[in-house]
């Protein structure tokens, strides 16, 4: 059984515009590529072989989705899932490489993106889906609190390479 939801959604930005929120394909790393370099311009670009080749190895812990308007991407997400064994195996989800074009910010396509975000994770039984933020982004940072979004702990990283 399949508790996913389904892999094409239409939101509209405008009345007179709409994109799709879809699940991203192999097809997609090419145009998918450029559009993580706008993360950080201090990060590896990604390898555009690589990104085609794990779009095409479809895992059950993890999904990406691409916002798109006649075939350009506009936003895109990962979704990872995680089960806790200290809570009984209860499910959560991680939101991780967030971005949406920074010429098409301000349609609903951030929105729409996290909205699918949400659906997805509830579709795999989780109890929480929680993302982390460069603190420096602020603006992205009130975009999320808008969402309902709240801070939660702290979030730490340790390089390992």
């Amino acid at each position: 059984m399949n508790n996913n939801p389904p892999d094409h959604q239409a939101t509209p930005d405008s009345p007179f515009a709409t994109f799709d929120v879809r699940v991203a394909t192999p097809d997609d790393a090419p145009t998918l590529a450029p559009l993580l370099r706008q993360l950080g311009a201090q990060d590896p670009s990604p390898d555009v072989a690589l990104l085609a080749l794990e779009l095409g190895n479809q895992r059950p812990t993890r999904v990406t989705l691409v916002a798109e308007r006649d075939g350009t991407l506009l936003g895109t997400c990962t979704l990872h899932l995680i089960e806790h064994i200290a809570h009984g195996f209860a499910r959560s989800a991680i939101l991780e490489d967030m971005v949406v074009d920074n010429r098409a910010r301000g349609q609903g396509i951030g929105q729409a993106l996290i909205r699918r975000a949400v659906e997805w994770a509830g579709g795999w039984g989780c109890y929480k889906l929680a993302l982390s933020s460069h603190q420096d982004r602020e603006m992205a940072h009130r975009f999320y609190a808008a969402m309902g979004f709240a801070p939660h702990g702290v979030s730490l990283s340790l390089q390992l390479g």
